[in-house]
């Protein structure tokens, strides 16, 4: 029998993977009323994304779980060998922090990670609705209808919010149903993905680093996880049957040049299909796309996971900015930000994807080489909040410590961040500093030495940055800091600022 009930929110979440649950955290933090949907009563309990870099470390220290860093695998460096074994190119991995105040690349394992999140959402603000999926939806000017069916019981509902998200993953249902036009960037591959934990580290396997293979019959990638799991991801060719690939017995002749069968549990065995794809039209109307569901690629960078947390650090507070009086245009900036800041981790992770099949071919590969050291690639956001975005606009922000050693970002929690030198801060107007204060902006009149110095080298001394991080303008002398300010307010209170 079918029941209909209605509950209103301010947003429906759909999805509680990585993404979903990020944005719904950071929702609640700004104390909104959320749905959060998943046909997953309980966390998947396999290694599915393993890679976080140092932007997702202060999106994990913002949601409340930088305390899993010490347990964390801290990866050292990253090779291509030969069939042979030998090195032909080898990446080394920085072993300090970076300027986000975290080291550049760690593996981790995911349903930690979401049951700290599910947990931290156990709120009078969340509604936790798992074991359950969505059905349809239906929206109008004022909010979206979402229709729910109860996995166990088959008992259906019909809630209203204002907004829905569908951070649903690679086969999103919102996706498929908002019928977006969906751009293919060349990057399709299966891999058939070996996830153990062995019982010992086999010696032959390092420990903090890791390789593809490139065989000539079929690359091979090698991964430590997170300790002391390992992912083996073997490339498949058109004409391989994927059910035996996923079979054991498989799985155990193609590990047994490096482990005995009985010397580990495997975890997982799983064909999966790759692609490089991009969604055109993240937002309809009250219907947006965050994650897999506006974006894929292959693993080669390790930025899938990553990306999708920058959606969500960066539609978080343009959602709340709405739902607490703003203009509903500043939602069209999540897409024109956000995609020309993804596309290039797309592109690149195909190009590499592609390079590594063509790797097969033995005179396809480079000539040995020395060491290079990882340059971090970070993209600039496209046109938005900034028309013409340029380094340090639409560019992400240093993390300093302060005199007394506590990270910048445990100051400021999920706000924007105003910091310059004192006599820029003390000359604003009266305007300005109740605009401020209206806002819930942080002000901080002595930023921390390097925060200083990079500010000097952009010939600026002030700056405003975001709740995700991103610096929105840099500025020199209190006029300018008066004139972005009452601009930026004008984004999120526009009807206030003009009154």
């Amino acid at each position: 029998m079918t029941h209909l009930t209605t509950a209103s929110y301010d947003v429906v979440v759909v999805g509680a993977g990585p993404v979903g649950l990020a944005l719904t955290r950071l929702l609640a933090m700004n104390r909104h009323r959320v749905a959060l949907v998943d046909p997953n009563r309980i966390v998947c309990q396999h290694p599915r994304a393993t890679h976080l870099d140092d932007e997702t470390m202060r999106t994990l220290q913002t949601l409340g779980a930088a305390d899993f860093e010490p347990g964390f695998l801290r990866q050292e460096s990253w090779q291509l060998r030969s069939a042979d074994g030998s090195v032909f190119l080898e990446f080394e991995m920085p072993g300090d922090n970076s300027d986000q105040g975290w080291r550049a690349d760690y593996q981790f394992h995911q349903p930690d990670f979401e049951s700290r999140l599910r947990g931290l959402l156990v709120d009078e603000h969340v509604d936790l609705l798992l074991g359950v999926e969505v059905t349809g939806f239906t929206q109008t000017d004022d909010a979206v209808s979402v229709r729910l069916r109860d996995r166990l019981s088959g008992e259906e509902r019909l809630v209203e919010a204002a907004y829905m998200v569908g951070s649903d993953g690679a086969n999103s249902f919102v996706r498929r149903a908002t019928d977006v036009e969906v751009e293919d960037l060349k990057g399709t591959q299966r891999s058939l993905i070996l996830d153990i934990h062995p019982y010992e580290h086999p010696r032959s396997l390092p420990e903090k680093s890791g390789f593809i293979l490139c065989e000539d019959e079929r690359p091979v990638t090698y991964v430590p996880t997170f300790p002391p799991k390992l992912r083996f991801e073997f490339m498949l060719k058109d004409g391989d049957d994927a059910q035996a690939f996923e079979h054991p017995a498989r799985t155990y002749e193609l590990l047994s040049r490096w482990l005995a069968p009985g010397s580990y549990r495997i975890l997982r065995t799983d064909v999966y299909e790759w692609h490089a794809r991009l969604v055109h039209g993240w937002r309809q109307g009250r219907v947006l796309l965050a994650g897999d569901a506006a974006h894929e690629m292959p693993p080669m960078l390790g930025q899938g996971m990553c990306s999708g947390l920058r959606d969500a650090m960066n539609l978080a507070w343009k959602l709340s900015a709405v739902l607490s009086g703003a203009d509903r245009a500043i939602l069209d900036t999540y897409e024109s930000e956000r995609s020309p800041h993804v596309r290039p981790y797309i592109v690149e992770s195909a190009r590499q994807a592609n390079l590594i099949e063509a790797f097969a071919d033995p005179a396809a590969r480079p000539a040995p080489g020395p060491a290079q050291v990882l340059v971090r690639h970070r993209p600039l956001l496209g046109p938005g909040l900034a028309a013409e975005p340029a380094d340090p606009v639409g560019q992400l922000s240093p993390q300093p410590r302060t005199a007394e050693g506590t990270l910048l970002d445990d100051l400021v929690g999920y706000r924007f961040l105003v910091a310059g030198d004192r006599p820029t801060i003390d000359g604003v107007s009266d305007a300005t500093r109740a605009t401020w204060s209206r806002l819930g902006f942080f002000v901080l009149d002595n930023p921390p030495a390097e925060m200083a110095a990079w500010l000097s080298s952009h010939g600026a001394d002030a700056v405003i940055i975001r709740p995700d991080r991103y610096t929105h303008t840099a500025v020199s002398g209190s006029a300018a800091l008066d004139s972005a300010t009452l601009k930026l307010s004008e984004w999120l209170l526009p009807a206030r600022a003009t009154a």
